[in-house]
Order: C-alpha cells, then structure tokens, then sequence
C-alpha cells in the first residue's frame, strides 16, 4: 500500500532468496495517477560481502515482477516516478535458499557458446523445426555471427 508516499507491506509477506516468481503489487492513493509509468527499487545488503546492492525496474500500472535477491534477511522495496515523485521503503523479510551459498552462474565459456551455435546452425541447415531454432536463438539469424576468440580478425 502506498498512501501519502509511504509504502508499506502488507499482511506477512516473506520472500525466500534466489526466486525470481516474486511480484510486488501496489495499491497507490491518487497522487500517483499522473504517473502510469514507475520504477521499482529493490535494496539489500549481502551477508557475505556486506555491500548494498539494488535493482530498478521499470514497470505500468500496478505491479512489478521481483527481481532475485540471494544471501539476505531483508529487502527494501519502494518506487519513484517522474521528475521525481518516491515511495519510503516497504522492509520485506527475506529466508535463506539452498543456493544462497553460490548464488550466481558464471557466463559459459567461448568453447561452449560455439558448441550451442553450431549446434543451432545443424538444426536450421538440417530441416529442423524452424519455429524452434527462432526460439533458441530469439530471432537472431546463425549465419554471419563473428567467431569468438582471442585472436584479432
């Protein structure tokens, strides 16, 4: 709920770490009518590292999809519109999740990403589906990609 610029949880809410199924939902006063527009900030601090950390997401209307947060207890979600209209922090308790412990993925190496690119590129050539190679590949077309690697071209 936010009325007069102050967010607050309602209910009981908890988030458990590391899901990104979360939704904020607002139910704003009409001070925010002008504004169909908004951005979504989440705080937190991470326990391993101590550092604060946030994400801005834009959204219309009055709902936003919550980005993930992992190694926390809390998350501070408020949002802002305009030049520059902005909520107070709503504090959401946060439980630890399995992943908690190593929480982010690392970017696939070079010599993968080229397996998954020719492996897509046997699909297209091979008659395979092409609704399915548009979806792997959101659209993008195989042919013409530069090679990855260290080497200048």
């Amino acid at each position: 709920t936010v009325r007069d610029r102050i967010a607050q949880a309602d209910g009981d809410p908890e988030i458990v770490c590391g899901n990104s199924d979360y939704t904020a939902v607002f139910d704003f006063d009409a001070e925010w009518n002008d504004y169909p527009q908004k951005t979504l900030r989440t705080v937190w601090r991470d326990n391993a590292t101590g550092k604060l950390g946030h994400d801005d997401i834009m959204f219309d209307g009055s709902s936003a999809v919550l980005p993930p947060v992992w190694r926390t207890n809390q998350v501070l979600i408020g949002v802002y519109a305009g030049d520059i209209r902005t909520t107070t922090a709503a504090r959401v308790p946060c439980i630890g999740c399995i992943t908690d412990t190593a929480p982010h993925h690392d970017d696939p190496d070079d010599a993968l990403y080229r397996q998954l690119v020719a492996y897509l590129e046997q699909i297209e050539q091979g008659g395979g589906k092409p609704e399915a190679v548009a979806l792997l590949t959101n659209g993008v077309p195989l042919t013409g990609k530069p090679e990855l690697c260290d080497e200048p071209q």
